[in-house]
């Protein structure tokens, strides 16, 4: 290869490894994959009522029209006709309450969707890291594979020429056949999971880096986690509507009123406006909806302190199993060598022939196995970091 031919590899090298970087798919894709594929479940527009869409929101129910008509009996009375217009229009309390329920409303849809975001986000996260899994343990058995195979035409061979039992080799040929049904299923985990995922994200690729950062748990406020604040929403707009039916609501009547007299002498036209203003006397609140008030009251502040506790426990029980799979993982890392000199001791024992080979094959199998228990607590270490973030209410 020239010097000209193998510059231009580099640089198509260096390109195709810049759009492969590029194009990477990364956890916040599968969560946003996720929410556009699964976006029937909450709008993602703000609803408007339909009363409100013809500028009358101000009125507090339909408008009434009143005619009468009087005619005297007498040959000289008068005769009356009279037309009005009745208006029912919102005291200011209430277009403060309904200002506030409208605010309520929005808080509620943006809740709503954090809450949806992290209930994708933690499938996604159970989904990958179940598949992170699945593969580390297909890769262990496909390593016992190779071993079992070695074995099984060293031992065919010794065995055919009465080097050792027979048993030794039918032995070794059954643990091959069970690390296959073993593979097989978990490829089919495999496919079953990646097969959710699709279903779940409409994305064929999966994220190359699952591996979260651990969350400061310090400077995180149990009160803006989305199921708190969905909940501090949901009691806000309960609190509104009972405030809604308080007396200090009752509507301002507006009375247009067009008149017509005529008598035989003469004939005149009046306009007149009225307007009704309610008097609030005693307590804005009935008695039942007093009760219901501190009905409402009551349970949220229970139902709030629970969850807050629930939540606190939780990250607590999470933290707590961090700890304990990180000093695992120290403690299985300083052994790590130690695995290896043994398998290199029982490969170099079962290539000497020597005495006790069922011995050697079972100790050679444990040896990957304990790679395997290295491999899947390094697993279980950085999904507990998901899992913390996950209780913690952060989203992928």
């Amino acid at each position: 290869m020239s010097l000209k031919q193998f510059v231009i590899l580099v640089l198509l090298l260096s390109i195709y490894s810049l759009v492969g970087a590029q194009t990477s798919i990364t956890l916040h894709d599968s969560l946003t994959a996720a929410i556009e594929k699964q976006s029937n479940g909450i709008s993602k527009k703000k609803q408007k009522l339909a009363f409100n869409a013809d500028n009358l929101d101000w009125l507090d129910g339909s408008p009434s029209a009143s005619l009468m008509y009087l005619d005297s009996q007498d040959s000289l009375g008068t005769t009356e006709t009279e037309i009005s217009l009745n208006l029912p229009i919102k005291s200011p309390f209430l277009r403060k309450v309904e200002k506030s329920l409208s605010s309520n409303i929005e808080a509620l849809r943006v809740n709503a969707q954090k809450q949806y975001a992290l209930y994708l986000s933690g499938l996604i996260r159970n989904i990958l890291w179940d598949i992170r899994a699945e593969q580390v343990s297909a890769a262990i058995v496909t390593k016992k594979q190779e071993i079992l195979l070695a074995l099984s035409e060293q031992y065919s061979d010794l065995a055919a020429v009465q080097a050792i039992p027979r048993y030794l080799s039918l032995i070794v040929q059954k643990e091959y056949n069970d690390q296959k049904i073993l593979l097989l299923q978990h490829h089919q985990n495999i496919n079953r999971l990646t097969a959710k995922y699709q279903r779940l994200t409409g994305l064929r690729e999966l994220p190359s880096d699952i591996i979260e950062k651990a969350p400061e748990l310090n400077l995180l406020n149990v009160s803006a986690h989305p199921d708190v604040l969905a909940l501090d929403a949901a009691y806000q707009s309960t609190e509104q509507s009972l405030l809604s039916g308080s007396k200090k609501t009752a509507a301002w009547n507006v009375q247009v009123t067009g008149k017509r007299v005529e008598t035989p002498s003469y004939s005149e036209n009046q306009i007149g406006l009225g307007i009704e203003v309610p008097l609030t006397i005693g307590n804005k609140l009935s008695t039942i909806q007093q009760s219901q008030y501190l009905n409402a009251t009551t349970e949220y502040n229970i139902a709030r302190s629970k969850l807050i506790n629930q939540l606190a426990d939780a990250q607590a029980a999470l933290l707590q199993e961090f700890e304990f799979l990180k000093q695992k993982q120290n403690l299985l890392d300083s052994g790590k060598s130690n695995v290896l000199d043994l398998a290199r001791a029982m490969q170099e024992l079962r290539g000497a022939n020597a005495p006790d080979q069922e011995f050697y094959i079972r100790t050679l199998l444990n040896t990957v196995d304990s790679e395997k228990d290295i491999e899947l607590n390094l697993i279980q270490v950085n999904r507990q970091i998901a899992l913390m973030r996950q209780a913690a209410g952060l989203t992928l």
